[in-house]
């Protein structure tokens, strides 16, 4: 029986399928279908040629959600809110974005169609009022929603999102909204702030749940075509699908919780890193997946990956749900390179996608991207794409990079070496994001590389951060879709809990962790094999940011449990912040839950070893100003010690690891090839 992972990307669709049994992996990769991504996702799993009889498990990366977020295309939706309340989604957080900080003039455009995700006329205020205790200061009024509603319903709304101040303290005004809703419009899908995240923070709440509702309709209709056209195949099992906190949920849960789903993609990239680096000893990783769109990377420390419980997908775009750390960038293998108004060469953010593509790829693209600057270079060529299978075209990647050329003044190899320096420099300060930005050295860390492009940018990256290594998993190309078929089930649940912890009242946190705990259980189906995690979000008095994920201890938290609970929230907020204030009393924010469920999907049996390494010819490469010769490897005749020096290509059907001068390349074991260069 096997696992299926299908990660839907930006160019390609890769599929995964891992034996039950023995760990052994299969691999292939499609054309992403824009127009309805269950095309690939159906033509993936038929290019992995398993039985559907022999299929237990279907784990999916879903993009829908973040590409309509993104591009702004998710669904026509109505807000209901707090009389007064009424442009808080435009207002946001009142924070310039980061490159415009310092700058006085920045003013947010008047009109911008990509925020916020509701017209003005379509959001609407009723009266009624909690205040921050729970108390009801102002009745609901019943009639004057219904008559919202109705408005709404009849501009054309495809699902209503309703947000009232306080919620978080109390929700019954929006379980009677809820219910109004219902009432009003039967069938319309309805969203709660309470009901998606009941988190304590005006904005984040607001904008989580306006951002799940704008989503919603659109990741339903797609996971019920795509569980519709898994029948019609013959599949049986369950389809699952892959969170933001790198947990799956089954399809049917998940349909529910679309916001929950917003960085699936990234998330089983950092999971299967997590697996890799324990298998070869490296606790410490700085994740780099750069695949055809973009760059995302992400921090493994100590094993463990970090989780963010404010997730800001773009600028004021926050989801306040715990989600695996990824900064993502719009820099990867299709991104267009351009000459802007003042001359100078730039990469991304657009993209040349999966339709046309790069030019090189052979289907009517004519826009120089990354990958079009690789062939223009001779990293890539017929042979080593795809394994020589696919079509490859460096006459048509020559062509598009040439209107540059004459803009520049340079030959085209010159401009593909520039798109390529341009872009890793680009991946370069993204990782400096994650990394020296939040206080992690670098040097203290390996470079995890993965993404059909990770492993071409892997050393130059690694040697600009200062890593002690780089690593380049077994299968690259699809390290994203391999970890959806790693991943556990996984529910994460919260709820406010706003008072300094040595006033709350006794009992009140275990209340707070028994309700979470049942909730979290029967979101996973009451099963005995549940493993339950507590955490605490809090913040010194007069702060104004939380330190999230304090460990909560076991058992009953009588005095002597409150007082280690003091003891983990400085020690976390020494780790997180670098200094802990002893003498200052503690507030704590949220009570949160972690539920998971080992799914115990095996790791593939080791390499064996093989003798010397041996070239497979020869590519023609330009490299630092000159055209160089330099030996071709074939990284599957790779056995386990085998040390591969540079310069050389090592290549594998669906990615290529380019070695400079001075690297050496070890095979561990488990089959990842270890970069290190100098006297590493």
């Amino acid at each position: 029986m096997y696992r299926i992972g299908i990660d839907v990307g930006g160019t390609f669709t890769d599929c995964v399928a891992v034996d039950e049994d023995t760990g052994e992996v299969r691999t292939c990769k499609v054309p992403t279908t824009p127009a309805d991504q269950s095309d690939g996702f159906v033509a993936g799993i038929e290019a992995l040629g398993i039985p559907m009889a022999e299929i237990s498990l279907v784990l999916h990366g879903c993009t829908v959600g973040l590409n309509a977020v993104l591009t702004r295309t998710g669904c026509r939706i109505g807000v209901v809110t707090t009389e007064g309340f009424r442009d808080v989604l435009a207002m946001g957080r009142g924070q310039r974005p980061g490159s415009d900080q310092f700058n006085p003039r920045w003013q947010r455009e008047f009109g911008d169609a990509r925020r916020p995700f509701a017209p003005r006329h379509l959001r609407r205020t009723v009266s009624g009022r909690i205040d921050r205790d729970g108390r009801e200061v102002v009745a609901l009024d019943e009639a004057g929603l219904e008559r919202e509603v109705r408005f709404l319903v009849e501009q054309g709304v495809e699902a209503i999102v309703v947000c009232f101040v306080n919620a978080y303290a109390d929700d019954k005004h929006e379980r009677q909204a809820a219910r109004i809703v219902a009432d009003v419009a039967p069938g319309l899908p309805c969203w709660t702030s309470t009901g998606v995240h009941p988190c304590f923070k005006e904005y984040p709440r607001f904008s989580t749940a306006a951002v799940n509702t704008y989503v919603g309709p659109l990741v339903q209709r797609y996971l019920d075509r795509a569980q519709q056209r898994l029948a019609a195949m013959g599949y049986a099992g369950p389809l699952m699908l892959m969170q933001s906190n790198g947990g799956v949920l089954p399809a049917t849960t998940a349909r529910d919780r679309p916001a929950y789903t917003l960085q699936s993609g990234p998330s089983g990239g950092v999971i299967s890193a997590q697996r890799g680096g324990g298998r070869i000893d490296a606790g410490n990783l700085i994740t780099l997946d750069i695949g055809g769109t973009s760059a995302d990377c992400a921090i493994v420390a100590d094993g463990t990956p970090v989780v963010t419980t404010e997730l800001e997908l773009e600028h004021d775009v926050v989801i306040a749900l715990p989600a695996l750390d990824v900064h993502s960038i719009g820099t990867g293998g299709g991104s267009i390179a351009w000459v802007d108004a003042r001359g100078a060469l730039r990469v991304g953010p657009h993209s040349a996608g999966a339709d046309p593509g790069p030019a090189c790829y052979g289907r009517g693209g004519t826009d120089a991207t990354v990958t079009d600057a690789l062939a223009v270079l001779g990293v890539l060529g017929p042979a080593q794409f795809m394994g020589g299978a696919a079509t490859f075209d460096t006459d048509a990647a020559a062509a598009a990079v040439a209107p540059l050329g004459a803009a520049l003044g340079l030959d085209a190899p010159a401009v593909a070496q520039g798109i390529v320096d341009v872009a890793t420099a680009a991946m370069v300060e993204a990782a400096r994001e994650v990394s020296v930005y939040n206080g992690v050295d670098p040097r203290r860390f390996a470079l995890y590389v993965y993404g059909s492009a990770g492993p071409v940018f892997g050393s130059r990256i690694g040697r600009a951060l200062g890593c002690e290594s780089v690593v380049v998993p077994p299968q690259p190309g699809e390290e994203s879709a391999y970890g959806l078929a790693l991943a556990d089930l996984r529910m994460d649940v919260g709820e406010p809990v706003v008072k300094e912890l040595g006033a709350l009242p006794a009992g009140a946190l275990d209340d707070a962790y028994g309700r979470l705990s049942d909730d979290a259980r029967r979101t996973l189906g009451s099963r005995d094999d549940v493993e339950v995690t507590r955490w605490l979000d809090g913040r010194y008095q007069g702060q104004t940011w939380e330190t999230p994920g304090v460990p909560v201890p076991e058992g009953d938290l009588d005095a002597p449990a409150m007082a280690r609970l003091r003891t983990n929230f400085d020690d976390t907020h020494r780790r997180t912040w670098g200094y802990a204030v002893a003498h200052a009393d503690v507030k704590a924010t949220m009570a949160r839950v972690t539920a998971t469920v080992a799914l115990g999907t095996p790791d593939p049996p080791d390499l064996g070893t093989t003798g010397d390494v041996t070239p497979g010819g020869t590519a023609r490469i330009f490299r630092d100003g000159a055209w160089r010769d330099i030996p071709i490897v074939d990284r599957s005749a790779l056995g386990a010690g085998a040390r591969v020096t540079g310069p050389a290509l090592v290549v594998q059907p669906t990615a290529t690891t380019v070695l400079d001068d001075g690297d050496t390349a070890e095979v561990r074991p488990a089959g990842h090839l270890v970069i290190t260069w100098g006297n590493r």
